[in-house]
């Protein structure tokens, strides 16, 4: 029997459970080199605004010493490999 003086902790339970799951869907996301998806993911779970939310995304890819990979640097490799291919064509 349920006292009703005690607080019902199915409730807790599930928005532990809740946090839980966006909290895992932030590091995923991380994981897979998402930083904005899980900035966004953060802010919209907390209500936080945007500077606290990349501050709070950035310490949870140092905590989990999560490597993310640079999009800038991926297309500046893509492209120059790209003009070096062509460059060798068109030498040929």
């Amino acid at each position: 029997m349920n006292d009703e003086n005690q607080p019902d902790s199915s409730g807790q339970d599930d928005a532990a459970n809740g946090q839980s799951e966006v909290a895992q869907h932030i590091l995923e996301s991380l994981r897979q080199g998402n930083k904005i998806q899980a900035i966004k993911d953060y802010r919209e779970s907390t209500g936080a605004g945007l500077k606290e939310s990349k501050e709070a995304i950035e310490a949870l890819i140092q905590k989990y010493d999560i490597q993310m990979k640079s999009g800038c640097a991926s297309m500046l490799l893509l492209a120059s490999s790209l003009v070096m291919i062509l460059l060798f064509v068109w030498i040929q």
